[in-house]
This record gives C-alpha cells, sequence and structure tokens, in this order.
C-alpha cells in the first residue's frame, strides 16, 4: 500500500509543482469566508479519486473539494485526501504546502482509523511515509520525533482559526499563554507540513482549532510513528472524519502540558461552527 500512496503522492506533487513554477494556480474561487480553491487544488483532487477508485474500487474516498460520489459505508476503507494543504500559500507563491493522503480502514470500534499515511512537499521533493505498527520514513530513511522534553525549550506550531472571527480572542489568549512558556510559534499555512516536521524532529509541537480531517489525517499517523502523541482537544483519537482540533507533540510530557492550555478554548467543539460533522464546504463523502 505504501508504494500507491508513494506513487500517488508524487503524482498530485508533479502536477502541483508545475502549475507553482508557471504561476497557474491564479483561477480562484472562494468557498466561503478567507477559504479559497484553486482549478489545481480540483485537478489535483480529481487525478487522486479516479487513480484510487481504479486501482481500489471498492474503497471511497474523503476529499478537501468534495469530487468524489458514493456515499460512505461503514465496512469500507476510506481514502482521507488534501490535494494541496497550503493553497492561500501556494497561490501566492509562498512554497509551503503539501499533499496529504490516509488510508483509514475500518476501525474495531466504529469509524475509521489511519494506517498508512503520505504527506509530500513536492518543492522540497521531501516525502514522509507511514505505516501504522511500521514507521514513519523520510524520503525512505527511517525518523523519529525530537527528544524535548522541557515545554520552555519546545518549538510550537500553530494556527489561529482566520475563518472563524468569532472565537478568535479566545483563541488567541491561549496563543499568548503558550507563547509566554515556550520557547516560540511558528506558523507554516499548512497543518500537513507542521505535522510532518513535527514527526522527524523539526518542531516539537503543534495545535489548531479549526482543522479538518483531511488537513491532519495523515499528519497525525505520521506523529504517532514518529514516537508521539497525537489527539483532538479532548484527548481522544477516536472519529477521524469529524475532526475539528488537534494537539500533537513529541512525547507525553510535552502533549499533557499543551492539552492543558488549550482547555479553555475545548468547550468551543461543542458549540458552532465546530459542533457536529466536519462536512461543511467539503461536499459529500466518496
Amino acid at each position: 500500500m505504501l508504494n500507491d500512496l508513494i506513487d500517488l503522492a508524487k503524482t498530485a506533487g508533479r502536477i502541483a509543482r508545475d502549475h507553482f513554477a508557471s504561476g497557474a494556480g491564479a483561477e480562484v474561487r472562494e468557498k466561503g469566508p478567507r477559504d479559497y480553491v484553486s482549478h489545481v487544488d480540483r485537478l489535483i483532487e480529481d487525478t487522486l479519486v479516479r487513480r484510487i477508485l481504479a486501482r481500489f474500487p471498492e474503497h471511497r474516498v474523503l476529499g478537501e473539494e468534495g469530487l468524489a460520489e458514493a456515499p460512505p459505508e461503514a465496512h469500507r476503507t476510506l481514502w482521507i485526501i488534501d490535494p494541496i494543504d497550503g493553497t492561500t500559500n501556494f497561490l501566492h507563491g509562498i512554497p509551503g504546502f503539501a499533499i496529504s493522503i490516509a488510508v483509514c480502514p475500518p476501525a474495531p470500534g466504529g469509524g475509521w482509523e489511519p494506517r498508512w499515511a503520505a504527506v509530500y512537499d513536492p518543492i522540497r521533493e521531501e516525502l514522509f511515509t507511514a505505516e501504522a505498527g511500521a514507521g514513519l520514513w523520510l524520503n525512505g530513511k527511517r525518523s523519529y520525533t525530537a527528544a524535548t522534553t522541557e515545554f520552555s525549550k519546545a518549538l510550537i506550531a500553530s494556527a489561529l482559526p482566520f475563518r472563524f472571527p468569532e472565537v478568535m480572542d479566545d483563541c488567541a489568549k491561549v496563543f499568548l499563554d503558550v507563547q509566554r512558556r515556550c520557547d516560540d510559534h511558528r506558523r507554516g499555512g499548512s497543518a500537513a507540513l507542521d505535522l510532518a516536521w513535527l514527526a522527524v524532529g523539526r518542531l516539537d509541537a503543534y495545535y489548531e482549532l479549526g482543522i479538518y480531517p483531511w488537513d491532519t489525517a495523515a499528519g497525525e499517523l505520521l506523529v504517532r510513528c514518529g514516537g508521539g502523541l497525537a489527539t483532538d482537544y479532548h484527548g481522544s483519537i477516536t472519529d477521524i472524519t469529524g475532526r475539528r482540533s488537534i494537539v500533537a507533540a513529541a512525547n507525553q510530557t510535552i502533549h499533557a502540558e499543551l492539552l492543558a492550555a488549550v482547555a479553555p478554548i475545548r468547550p468551543w467543539l461543542g458549540r458552532q461552527p465546530f459542533a457536529g460533522s466536519a462536512g461543511g464546504h467539503a461536499g459529500p463523502l466518496g
């Protein structure tokens, strides 16, 4: 299965890289406030969906742009894909975006669990891959999370929920609290890359409210296979298709402190715009 993921990720990466180099990502529409999709996102997702279903017709696909058509079925393996994670970076000519693909078989207790994952940075030509129970690799070399255990020395990535202004003040308070206690923050604009970099030790933690499953499904598995932890703001690893928050860290110590730090905004997960499913603008599951 990893060979299939590598082939698909690199195919998608070539499309993204070619359009990025030519500046051809300018055909853009707004899906919602500050939420954009380019024709390249749709081209890549369409390519991935067609190739996945041609190879695995019994599987289903959940993609950010909602281009797959068949309804979800609990007994079928689910692919969760983001054709370009970091579309705003892509559109502005910033080389900070990635293709994210996770293969999620049905979980024993219901739902799905990521078992294989690939995050591909086509500009740096860095391919992060993982298999549950087997390990994490960067361009084929075994990798692990960082050894940092002191929160004061942790380099942490995050993003404010800029599409949801009603939550911004509460999230900004948490951001400032964490900033006062950690080494520093980074805000890269791609959850998939932040998680991939955390998985291989470049970052020590990452947290965000307002994400979607296609943003993090692959990255969560990378982090776990590298030796770290990844949960939602409640500390749960269930309901991958309903994911709207994430706390990931290189180890239990930093994860526990960061999980406590986000507690003041945890109640938002039970309110709009985050309560319920992660559907939103993406269209139907495929």
